[in-house]
C-alpha cells in the first residue's frame, strides 16, 4: 500500500509529486496562519520576557481584527481539506494545533466554539483519526492530534511560568497518555502512528528559526515520544516544526517530519509489514 504524505499546509495547496498512491496521510495544520503566526510570536515573547504577562495574540490584534483572521484561516483550511478530499482516495488526518479546535479554558469564548467540527463536515473521504485506531487494509492508525508543545513543560521558564499549573497539566498528560495507550494495546495489525507534532528530543524537534523565543529548544510531543519507546511503531507521521523535512528512528519506529508548505510531498510504500520505500521530495 502506497501513502502521499503532505506537510503542514497552513492554507496552500500541496503540489503533487507522486501520482500511485492509494491513501493520503496529513498531520494538520490546514488553517492559513501567518498572521496569526505573527502576533502569537509577539505574544510568545512578551510571557517570556515577563512569566507574570497573561497577554494572548488577540489580545495584541483586537477581538474584532482577530475575528477577521480566524474567519479567513478557517476558509483557507475548508479549501484544502475540500481539495484533499478530490483526490478520491481516504485522507486520514489529525487536527493540529492552528485547526480551532475548542478551547474551553480560553478566556475568548469565541475560541471555545469548535470550529474544527465545520471544518470537516460533510467531505467523505476525509477521515480524522484523532484519539481512534483505524483499520487500513493490513494496518491500523492511530492519532494524536492537537499537540505544540511537551503536554508538560520540560524547560525552568515554563516550569516557573505555569507553577500553579503543573499539578492539572500531570493529570492532562497522564489522561492522555492512557487514552492513546489503550488504543496501542487494542492494535492487532502493524500500527502507523499519526502525531500532529514529532517525538520531543530528536533531529526533527529542535526549533532552528532564530526569530522564535523559543530558538535551540526541543518542543516536540512527550506522549509521542513515550507511545514510540513503549510500543514501537511501525512509523510515526508528524510535522507542527517547520524547521524540518526528513527522518530519524527511535528504535525500530521510523519517526518522519512531513515539513511545511506546499512543496514538500513523501511517499511511503509499505509491503510484508515493512516499510518498502520512503522518498523525500522537496
Amino acid at each position: 500500500m502506497k501513502f502521499l504524505i503532505v506537510g503542514d499546509l497552513h492554507g496552500n495547496k500541496p503540489k503533487v509529486y507522486f501520482k500511485d498512491f492509494d491513501a493520503v496521510i496529513a498531520p494538520g495544520d490546514f488553517c492559513s496562519s501567518g498572521e496569526i503566526r505573527n502576533y502569537a510570536f509577539q505574544a510568545l515573547k512578551e510571557r517570556h520576557q515577563n512569566p507574570c504577562s497573561k497577554v494572548k495574540w488577540y489580545d495584541l490584534a483586537g477581538k474584532k481584527e482577530a475575528r477577521k483572521l480566524v474567519k479567513k484561516s478557517l476558509k483557507d483550511g475548508r479549501e484544502i481539506l475540500e481539495y484533499l478530499n478530490s483526490f478520491e482516495v481516504p485522507v486520514y488526518i489529525v487536527p493540529g494545533n492552528a485547526d480551532f479546535t475548542p478551547e474551553k479554558e480560553e478566556k475568548w469564548t469565541f475560541l471555545q466554539q469548535n470550529h474544527y467540527e465545520r471544518l470537516v463536515k460533510e467531505l467523505e473521504n476525509i477521515i480524522d483519526v484523532h484519539n481512534r485506531l483505524v483499520n487500513v487494509e493490513e494496518h491500523q492508525i492511530i492519532g494524536h492530534g492537537i499537540s505544540s508543545g511537551p503536554e508538560y513543560p520540560q524547560y525552568k521558564e515554563d516550569l516557573d511560568r505555569l507553577k500553579k499549573e503543573l499539578k492539572k497539566r500531570k493529570a492532562e498528560y497522564n489522561r492522555d497518555s492512557k487514552k492513546l495507550a489503550s488504543l496501542f494495546e487494542k492494535a492487532s495489525k502493524p500500527v502507523i502512528f499519526l502525531s500532529h507534532n514529532v517525538p520531543f528530543n530528536t533531529p526533527i524537534d529542535e526549533i532552528t528559526n532564530k526569530e522564535s523565543p523559543r530558538y535551540g529548544y526541543h518542543y516536540g510531543s512527550l506522549i509521542a515520544r513515550e507511545m514510540i519507546e513503549k510500543y514501537q511503531p511501525l512509523a510515526c507521521v508528524g510535522g507542527h516544526m517547520h524547521e524540518h523535512f526528513g527522518k530519524c528512528n527511535i528504535g525500530k519506529t521510523i519517526c518522519i517530519n512531513a515539513g511545511f508548505g506546499s512543496n514538500v510531498n513523501t511517499l511511503m510504500e509499505l509491503k510484508d509489514n515493512k516499510i518498502a520505500r520512503l522518498e523525500f521530495h522537496k
